[in-house]
């Protein structure tokens, strides 16, 4: 790779014993291709490589020549397959060709030995039985096999570095340069049809101290502004202690998420506005308030936790949220907190109820349903529930603590 590099930036790693690069260029600079070649020879001699060299007018038929004579060949444009008639038919099956080895079989059924006798099978009638993999087998012992250099796509880097000139105390203008670096990190993952899914934030401040910050995206971001607009929302609540002196970005980049909205479906936010008012919104009432509330794997009432908010549902998921209801069932609307009440109990059963906002005397009721668990942690919980019919119309759960013998109103039915 060294020796291939040193004549062309482009060079195509056939495989770890193979290098195949353009000499078109090197016209201009060296001269024909016998004294590219004797350059080339020069050049393997001084790193000590032995190798062939093969000079075509396509990839394919100088990697053949290459593999299969030692020492240096140059093919006329137009005379490859005069150099490659001898070749056995098996030297293209060791090739990297795309085709199924069950033809190498066939072919030597049919009795063909060589590229010599491939090459002088008529192109029609290969194409008839073979299809279209006998007629590239075909043009590739004629070497007529007409390609581009596979070569690999540089790795874009993602992280950008920025000393300053004098160190900056002041939030407006540390973005004004943030936004210079994160507009060109940006257009890199564009470019790459990426998206950063993290930032990683690290400012020098005086004094040789360090801060870091690092902010997660629940959706792919490639707009520089939207993830400018985040960072100053994150620095303004967790300020650098001291002035900056120079500061470093680096860019997880993933694959974008590319959702198809539905004609019929309602409107939703673009996720990089909603993550900019999520953002705002954590600043205010703190990032623990801010998610998605999920159940937890314990029989608690109401026991639940915050998660961040996951990315935007496709399609088939709103279908199957908005899909209707099969049977009908009752909704239980939950006070938050539950409402202290004092509660009448005849015969051990609740005969009326009295809260700040539910009041009324028990036409039926149902339960108790007795309840408890999680006695080793601070969570612990010990009650008996009721469901209650009042006057008023409404169905209630009403609920008892042991051992204080509190009770509440804790849901209404709709």
């Amino acid at each position: 790779m060294d020796l291939a590099f040193a004549f062309s930036p482009v060079v195509e790693q056939t495989a770890e014993d193979t290098v195949v690069f353009s000499i078109a260029s090197l016209r201009k600079l060296i001269g024909s291709p016998h004294q590219i070649a004797s350059e080339i020879c020069r050049a393997g001699y001084e790193r000590k490589l032995q190798a062939s060299l093969a000079i075509a007018s396509n990839p394919d038929a100088a990697i053949l020549l290459a593999r299969n004579f030692a020492g240096v060949t140059l093919v006329t444009p137009g005379e490859e397959h005069l150099k490659l008639a001898p070749l056995p038919l098996s030297a293209l099956f060791t090739h990297d060709v795309p085709v199924d080895a069950v033809l190498f079989d066939v072919l030597q059924r049919w009795g063909v030995k060589s590229c010599e006798d491939l090459a002088a099978l008529p192109e029609r009638g290969i194409a008839e039985r073979l299809g279209k993999a006998g007629v590239y087998l075909r043009n590739l012992a004629c070497g007529r096999v007409q390609r581009p250099l596979r070569v690999p796509a540089a790795k874009t880097n993602y992280d950008e570095r920025m000393e300053l000139e004098h160190p900056l105390e002041l939030l407006e203008p540390l973005l004004f340069l943030l936004a210079r670096v994160l507009t060109e990190l940006c257009g890199r993952l564009r470019s790459q049809s990426q998206a950063a899914r993290s930032l990683a934030a690290q400012f020098e401040l005086e004094g040789a101290d360090r801060h870091c910050c690092e902010l997660e995206f629940p959706v792919p971001l490639d707009d520089s502004r939207s993830i400018l607009k985040l960072l100053q929302l994150h620095l303004e609540r967790h300020p650098p202690g001291a002035p900056v002196t120079a500061f470093s970005l680096r860019v997880e980049a993933v694959e974008p998420k590319r959702v198809q909205g539905g004609i019929f479906l309602p409107p939703t936010p673009q996720p990089d506005k909603l993550q900019i008012t999520l953002a705002r919104i954590a600043g205010m009432v703190g990032k623990e308030n801010v998610g998605t509330p999920v159940l937890l794997n314990t029989h608690r009432p109401d026991a639940f936790q915050m998660t961040t908010l996951p990315a935007t549902a496709t399609q088939k998921e709103l279908k199957q949220e908005q899909a209707p209801a099969e049977t009908l069932r009752l909704i239980m609307r939950l006070f938050r907190p539950a409402l202290h009440a004092r509660v009448r109990v005849i015969e051990c059963a609740p005969k009326d109820v009295m809260a700040s906002a539910v009041k009324g005397r028990v036409l039926q009721s149902a339960g108790p349903w007795k309840t408890s668990g999680e006695w080793w942690a601070t969570t612990a919980w010990s009650r008996e529930e009721w469901d209650v019919a009042l006057d008023d119309g409404g169905l209630y759960r009403i609920y008892q603590e042991s051992p204080s013998g509190e009770w509440f109103v804790h849901a209404v039915y709709d």
